[in-house]
């Protein structure tokens, strides 16, 4: 029990006849008698609080998280009383989520029903735990204040972004892919059926041309043929130490507790790759590696897939050891005989390990495409655009000039060697990734 600033209020005037008493000393029971009658009043609000009797609350959510992106929790309140009553709420989530609001002031009319929503993000994959309810209500009179804990034991598992899955689906449907700055899951290519005809274009190979159409239409006609489908597309993850560094989801607030390591942005932009490489008819398997290979999918078609996909990288986790390219590019080369698109996520921190990679990839590209992804930190690419303002930014920018320098080296020994290289932010990393992977198909690179 709480007493409320009203109740002090009323227990401040009891006190008056107290400093009074020496004038009259009846007034010391004028006080007593009000102090008496005062707590008998908040007895009467105490025990006619309608909060254990006739005010119910509950949480709704998904069982289901989504890494890094908001996800919505929704608390109804219901009051069965005949009172309007005045309630705080504190729902005990897990204290790894971010949040916007942790507490809720609620005025709640009577026999009336209020939805509150508010939302959280997690930062890591796992099983958190939601705790109980925490409810404290204002007594009738406003006296006393009552508090509440509703059991609410709730387990969520934390995936990687199953919103950005569902929100492609969905802009799939209604044809609104460009405006997320994807391009349309619908490519032409260089493959053996034909989708249409159209009117030829300065930089159409001649051998496209239709000559039976061009002279029935007197200009120039080109055949667009279908994206070839049930390619195989095969994931590598580098699980090693670099891939634990963080990156702030906001640069602007660049705090230790806002950022996601750089292995859950690569884990969230896989689940999207392997799902629209699904719904392209493709097959998609997975490798993920650190200083041995300790996870593999060999490369199949359909829902099922990417469900067994999701499942597998679910539980993935950082290993403190440096990666083993040379014996992940052999496992590899062991595994998938066929030609296959080859999207390896990983960190480079110096010369030597991009020649090294740069060696391996080398190899391997005889018979596969190889893309190597890389996360750019935007909190370095803040500090290295920085206005000099003092002693300490000038050090910053210096830092962070040299860091960005020293990446783009390493990437240019990859570049040289013919490798397909992205290093982009890591708010970018999903779509650079996805749209790469369909022009690439669509010019049948695959």
């Amino acid at each position: 029990m709480q007493l409320t600033q009203r109740l002090l209020c009323f227990l401040s005037l009891g006190a008056i006849p107290i400093m009074l008493s020496g004038l009259s000393p009846n007034l010391l029971f004028v006080s007593g008698g009000y102090l008496v009658l005062l707590g008998i009043v908040c007895a009467i609000d105490y025990l006619t609080n309608p909060l254990f009797t006739h005010i119910d609350a509950r949480r709704e959510m998904n069982s289901k998280f989504s890494l890094g992106v908001e996800n919505v929790v929704t608390l109804t309140l219901v009051n069965r009383s005949r009172y309007p009553l005045r309630l705080c709420l504190k729902d005990d989530f897990p204290s790894e989520f971010q949040f916007h609001r942790a507490i809720h002031d609620v005025r709640l009319p009577p026999l009336a029903e209020e939805t509150l929503v508010y939302r959280l993000t997690p930062l890591r994959r796992g099983i958190y735990r939601f705790e109980d309810i925490h409810l404290r209500c204002w007594g009738i009179l406003g006296l006393v204040i009552r508090q509440r804990h509703i059991a609410a034991l709730t387990d969520v598992k934390v995936y990687p972004n199953l919103q950005a899955v569902r929100q492609y689906e969905l802009l799939v449907r209604r044809g609104l892919l460009g405006q997320v700055g994807l391009k349309n899951s619908r490519q032409f290519g260089e493959g053996t059926e034909i989708e249409r005809l159209r009117e030829y274009a300065p930089d159409d190979d001649f051998r496209r041309i239709d000559w039976k159409a061009t002279a029935r239409h007197r200009k120039p006609i080109v055949r667009e043929f279908e994206t070839e489908r049930s390619q195989d597309v095969i994931i590598m993850l580098d699980t090693g130490r670099l891939m634990a560094s963080p990156i702030v989801l906001n640069a602007s607030n660049p705090s230790g507790q806002t950022a996601m390591i750089k292995l859950d942005y690569a884990i969230n932009t896989t689940l999207m790759t392997s799902y629209v490489s699904t719904l392209k008819g493709d097959k998609v398997g997975l490798i993920a590696f650190a200083d041995t290979v300790h996870q593999y999918l060999a490369p199949k078609p359909g829902k099922k897939q990417f469900l067994t996909m999701l499942e597998s990288i679910y539980a993935l986790q950082v290993q403190s050891v440096e990666p083993d390219f040379e014996r992940a590019f052999t496992y590899l080369a062991s595994k998938q005989r066929k030609r296959a698109l080859v999207i390896l996520f990983t960190d480079i921190l110096d010369r030597d390990a991009a020649e090294g990679l740069a060696t391996y990839v080398a190899r391997l590209s005889k018979h596969h495409l190889v893309v190597c992804v890389t996360l750019m930190d935007s909190t370095i690419i803040a500090l290295a655009a920085q206005k000099l303002t003092g002693s300490k930014s000038v050090y910053q920018k210096a830092i962070a000039e040299k860091l960005l320098q020293e990446k783009h080296a390493t990437l240019e020994i990859l570049r040289r060697r013919g490798v397909i290289t992205l290093d982009v932010p890591a708010h970018q990393l999903t779509m650079t990734v996805v749209n790469k992977y369909l022009e690439l198909k669509a010019k049948s690179r695959i």
